[in-house]
């Protein structure tokens, strides 16, 4: 089932926190598995071999998927809003006495270094800036793994679709230069557009407007009322 994958699906697969197994070791788990009385359960079984390491660094960075946070559980909200912040004054400083185009330059550096780590590719000299990532092979799984990277690496807050809604290493890299402030970072002045916390001293005491919602409902019903009255 496995023998098509290659060298770089194998690497991105344990830096996920999974490690290969040899065929011998698959099916002798499956056969415990099956042994045990177990298949009739509720619950779904799964045989695999877990890099304990790998996972805790994945959920030191947020980044672990809900399946496993049983068995990792995740950072303190606290501490990975800490651990954010810290990231995003660090990259702020080395970002601030830079010209445009050396800031640019760094961006887009640190872009292609993320994108060839999640493709498992040996340097950032082969990711080709203005490539898009759909062509070098990202889906879903690797565009939230590419986001999950940046986002530790500069300590912004990004969307889940960056890799769709930014389709290149080079159009991810303007984004994140406009997010560190746009031109006044080659200026010196820049730092992390942040935006305080809802209570947080100085912030804005604005209420939140609801602009519009929507629903699906069942039955041929048309409205809330109706739906209260069915």
């Amino acid at each position: 089932m496995t023998s098509h994958l290659d060298t770089t699906d194998l690497t991105r697969m344990q830096r996920g926190g999974i490690t290969a197994m040899s065929s011998e070791h698959a099916l002798a788990l499956f056969d415990s598995t099956l042994g045990s009385g177990r298949p009739g359960s509720p619950a779904t079984w799964v045989t695999a071999q877990l890099d304990l390491p790998a996972l805790r660094a994945r959920a030191a960075s947020a980044a672990l998927p809900p399946v496993l946070r049983a068995l990792v559980p995740p950072a303190p909200r606290r501490a990975a809003r800490g651990a954010q912040e810290n990231a995003a004054g660090s990259l702020a400083r080395q970002l601030a006495p830079l010209a445009a185009q050396e800031r640019d330059a760094f961006l887009l550096e640190l872009v292609r270094r993320q994108v060839a780590e999640v493709l498992g590719h040996p340097s950032a000299q082969s990711v080709e800036p203005e490539r898009s990532f759909r062509e070098v092979g990202f889906d879903s799984l690797t565009a939230v793994d590419l986001r999950n990277r940046l986002g530790g690496a500069t300590g912004l807050r990004l969307t889940a679709t960056l890799a769709f809604d930014y389709p290149s290493p080079a159009a991810v890299a303007r984004h994140l230069a406009e997010r560190f402030g746009g031109d006044q970072a080659g200026r010196g002045t820049a730092g992390a557009q942040t935006v305080p916390a809802a209570g947080a001293p100085g912030a804005a005491l604005e209420p939140i407007a609801v602009v519009g919602m929507a629903c699906r409902l069942p039955g041929g019903i048309t409205s809330p009322d109706e739906l209260w009255h069915l």
